[in-house]
């Protein structure tokens, strides 16, 4: 039987930052997941603090001067756990690890980004790739704001009209007509787009449609689908066609941005060494005398048993479908059946207001922990002393109360790596 120092479960942020730091301080790591986890389905940046209180309609300017006082509104999130200590490091450690495999990402806990949203409205994160950092609001520079007509799930007209109300900059529409290769009819995916804007040729005609209509805006907005696998490149040729700077804007999902914090991690973790089994499906795991003794994996003929030293529970909440909820007012975690703090009443489970800035209760369900972050009993006695659970599994960590979730991500990554090596 294969033995490791720590298995990882989950390929979400907080279970790929934790496996690479892990891999690369020498420890013998194994990640498993079902699937590719949760960062197609986010923007790519990283929200420490956007908001505080969580019901203001001014964003945070300073994520670190805020904390404190969002602790105090907010003693059950997950930040009371970690302390701010881990989060710097864990926003330290994440910079280090993407800026080490070409990402580029720009920011600190002092200042938020103020970035335009899909809507057109203002999306405060502490950390960003470059290319959307440049379409900060705060600069007050113009934009022109480009779709394709293709291209059904982003509104220039919509993002620019809003931003102009708001009287953040001037913003116009440019919406183009160019063929984009491979795509259907009708519905365009984003990585179609992205693989689009990696041919020469679909760049200069888009150029050439666009050209133009930039002069006299001091900077051109895209979908952020600059390309995928030579996304620098992608973004150093327009800027030199169009002889400004180019940024992309968050769309809908799946994020092309997420998508390549996903291979970038997944290509550092694998550089450093670690073992990465994508598809397969954890079973369950076992617990004997206050330690988790094995877990086993799902194969095509068998339940397969791993071993390994430690184990890192980063399977997601609800989202991410390491919680499970049930029509008896019951939920459920997947793997070690963990004891859940929950509502028992399902009408409970939901705010009257869908877009609440408080979030959806049921999302602030998920696992207890002590300061070290081990799985507890009901009561204050870690279940295993060697079982770690890191982020939006854990009890509280609801993202959008304040815009916190890739920040609980990295501040607890960060916190368990310092228990295990």
């Amino acid at each position: 039987m294969t033995h490791y120092d720590v298995v990882v479960i989950g390929a979400g942020l907080a279970g790929l930052t934790t496996a690479c730091q892990l891999a690369q301080s020498n420890q013998r790591v194994l990640l498993v997941a079902t699937g590719i986890g949760a960062l197609v389905l986010a923007s790519g940046c990283v929200d420490v603090l956007g908001f505080q209180p969580a019901d203001s309609t001014e964003p945070v300017k300073n994520p670190a001067g805020k904390l404190n006082d969002f602790l105090v509104e907010q003693p059950d999130h997950p930040y009371q756990v970690v302390g701010q200590a881990n989060l710097e490091a864990g926003v330290q450690a994440f910079l280090k690890l993407v800026n080490q495999n070409g990402l580029e990402y720009q920011g600190d806990l002092t200042r938020n980004w103020l970035l335009p949203s899909a809507a057109g409205a203002i999306h405060p994160t502490c950390l960003a790739p470059a290319s959307l950092a440049k379409g900060e609001l705060s600069t007050g520079e113009s934009m022109l704001i480009v779709g394709f007509s293709q291209m059904r799930d982003f509104y220039p007209a919509l993002i620019s009209q809003n931003l102009n109300e708001q009287d953040l900059v001037k913003a116009e529409p440019c919406l183009i007509d160019v063929t984009i290769p491979k795509a259907g009819k009708v519905d365009v995916m984003p990585l179609e787009v992205a693989g689009a804007f990696e041919m020469a040729d679909f760049r200069r005609q888009v150029v050439s449609a666009v050209k133009s209509k930039s002069k006299g805006y001091s900077r051109v907005g895209f979908p952020a689908m600059l390309g995928l696998y030579h996304h620098r490149e992608v973004v150093a040729d327009l800027e030199k066609q169009l002889d400004k700077p180019v940024f992309e804007i968050s769309a809908l999902p799946p994020s092309v941005p997420g998508r390549r914090l996903y291979e970038g991690l997944k290509q550092a973790f694998l550089q450093a060494g670690g073992r990465l089994i994508i598809g397969g499906k954890v079973a369950d795991g076992t617990i004997e005398a206050g330690r988790v003794s094995q877990i086993r994996l799902e194969t095509v003929n068998r339940l397969k048993p791993i071993q390994a030293n430690n184990y890192v529970l980063a399977t997601g909440g609800i989202f991410g479908g390491g919680l499970e909820a049930h029509q008896d007012g019951t939920i459920t975690e997947q793997i070690f059946g963990l004891p859940i703090t929950e509502e028992t009443n399902r009408h409970k489970w939901f705010n009257k207001n869908f877009l609440s800035p408080y979030g959806q209760p049921i999302f602030n369900y998920g696992v207890k922990v002590n300061q070290q972050l081990n799985p507890l009993n009901g009561s204050d006695a870690p279940l295993a002393e060697n079982l770690y659970a890191v982020g939006a599994i854990l009890a509280g960590s609801e993202w959008t109360r304040g815009r916190t979730g890739e920040g609980v991500a990295l501040a607890t990554a960060a916190a368990v790596v310092k228990q295990i090596v």
